[in-house]
């Protein structure tokens, strides 16, 4: 990854990454848990994707905790996508858990979700992103203001 840390974490704890195994509809991408081993999440400096912060499943801030998105954006982020990581915006950067496109990333726009609470979530407002983790962190690059 071409982007530092503002704050690390530690390793993801084995017992969370069970406990989000069993919760999921899919199973979780192999270099996205690799990735939860050795770093359970962290903020982000300054980048070209806006990526501020990547969601831990340990003993982490609410703001960065995986378990508080689901539940937040539960009905309202597409079932087959998994929140990983927000902007300073709102928006979502989540993986896919479908058997098409297992383990892509895809970005979520709030500005684009349903106006009715009662409506399903749509595709609408996804881009996708990068084929796997990996490959979308290793486009991460420093922001720079053009000259």
């Amino acid at each position: 990854m071409n982007v530092e840390y503002r704050r690390t974490a530690s390793p993801a704890p084995e017992n969370k990454l069970a406990e989000l195994d069993t919760q999921l509809p899919g199973v979780l991408p192999e270099d996205y848990r690799a990735y939860l081993l050795q770093q359970d999440g962290g903020r982000l400096t300054s980048n070209n994707e806006a990526v501020r912060e990547i969601f831990g499943v340990g003993d982490v801030p609410d703001y960065a905790s995986i378990w508080a998105k689901i539940e937040t954006y539960e009905g309202r982020v597409p079932a087959w996508l998994l929140p990983v990581a927000g902007d300073a915006f709102g928006n979502l950067f989540c993986l896919s858990l479908r058997d098409t496109d297992h383990g892509s990333v895809w970005f979520w726009d709030h500005e684009g979700e349903p106006e009715d609470d009662d409506d399903a979530p749509t595709e609408d407002n996804l881009t996708f992103k990068a084929k796997t983790w990996q490959e979308f962190l290793d486009s991460l690059r420093p922001f720079q203001l053009e000259d």
